[in-house]
């Protein structure tokens, strides 16, 4: 397994500061945000990019988006698009292969079995829009009103895609928030394009916000045991540090990244 490090774990860092912190603390991926890409697609300088990661030495293990992605009308699910195979285009040209749809809010009224269709529909017109180059790693979320809040209902929707470029993205405060069991993984590590790390506060997991992330073993995840889960079904990819905790962004960006390196070694031994 890799150390990759998520944009927003130093969200108020900009770009270019934020891949040097990350090669300087010692990760040799990153993961950007399509709220950071999007204004660099605009200004036509993904070459400054590029040229900005590979002087650092980086891959680029994801681009996180498109949010929001299912249960819309027509006409917004076509602009949703039109947005990711843009974004596609971007992730290609400095070599990026993942992007990391993340599902809407859930809708009064709807069955889970009618959410999983919709969002195995949507999942399939985004990955023919970015072409086969491009994977789609969906990204559950544990909160009770995320419409895809469970590894199981993941694992369904991206199975009725049918398609070999939509898998998933795991990650651990969410396993934890909607208490899927880590056991889980191991029948779906062939469709797992990436993990996402991090550790939470104790608390009700119904209440659990991003603001109760916390670094790799210090709170109450058994992480130890997700990474031996993950071991032990032959997961090689990147591990990815993701915090989105407001407090940390009020610190200094090197000393969180280097905090959070460290907590991968001890953790996780990569």
């Amino acid at each position: 397994m890799q150390a990759c490090l998520n944009q927003d774990t130093l969200r108020t860092t900009p770009t270019e500061t934020f891949l040097k912190i990350a090669r300087r603390t010692g990760f040799e991926a990153v993961e950007l945000t399509m709220d950071k890409v999007e204004p660099i697609m605009a200004k036509d300088a993904l070459d400054e990019l590029k040229n900005e990661i590979d002087a650092e030495k980086l891959t680029v293990a994801s681009i996180n988006g498109p949010e929001n992605f299912n249960l819309l009308a027509d006409s917004e699910f076509q602009s949703i698009l039109t947005r990711t195979r843009r974004l596609a285009s971007a992730a290609q040209e400095i070599g990026c292969k993942l992007l990391i749809p993340v599902p809407s809010p859930t809708k009064i009224g709807l069955s889970k079995d009618a959410i999983v269709s919709q969002t195995a529909e949507a999942l399939a017109k985004l990955a023919e829009g970015c072409g086969d180059e491009i994977s789609l790693g969906l990204e559950f979320l544990g909160m009770r009103n995320c419409s895809i809040n469970s590894l199981e209902t993941a694992v369904q929707a991206i199975r009725r895609a049918e398609r070999p470029n939509v898998g998933l993205v795991i990650d651990a405060f969410h396993m934890h928030a909607s208490a899927s069991p880590f056991s889980e993984i191991t029948e779906t590590i062939d469709k797992t394009f990436l993990i996402h790390v991090n550790d939470s506060e104790p608390g009700d997991l119904e209440e659990l916000t991003d603001a109760n992330r916390l670094f790799p073993g210090e709170g109450v995840i058994e992480l130890r045991r997700f990474g031996q889960v993950l071991s032990e079904s032959g997961y090689d990819g990147y591990v990815s540090l993701e915090l989105l905790r407001p407090a940390y962004w009020q610190q200094d960006p090197e000393q969180i990244a280097r905090r959070g390196r460290e907590s991968l070694k001890r953790v996780f031994g990569i």
